[in-house]
């Protein structure tokens, strides 16, 4: 892929993320395989099975999540460091 079409697909991830980050709604599973280009070449978000939509907050009052869920692989080291 050429540098300026992974900007624009880059951009669009950003916005689709901040898009739901305004709403309350975190994804929770983002990985390459939930990012699908539809058929007029903009990127979608998909499988929101693990959102969570509310304050994003942990439970001690940090802005860190500590839930497992998704995958794995892609988990934020927060998580996996507990």
């Amino acid at each position: 892929m050429k540098e300026d079409l992974a900007r624009y697909y880059f951009k669009q991830l950003l916005e689709g993320l901040d898009h739901c980050h305004s709403r309350g709604v975190t994804h929770r599973d983002l990985k390459p395989e939930n990012l699908l280009i539809g058929a007029d070449s903009n990127l979608k978000l998909a499988d929101f099975g693990h959102a969570h939509a509310a304050p994003v907050t942990g439970r001690d009052g940090s802005v860190y999540l500590e839930t497992y869920c998704g995958t794995k692989a892609f988990m934020a080291p927060e998580i996996h460091l507990r």
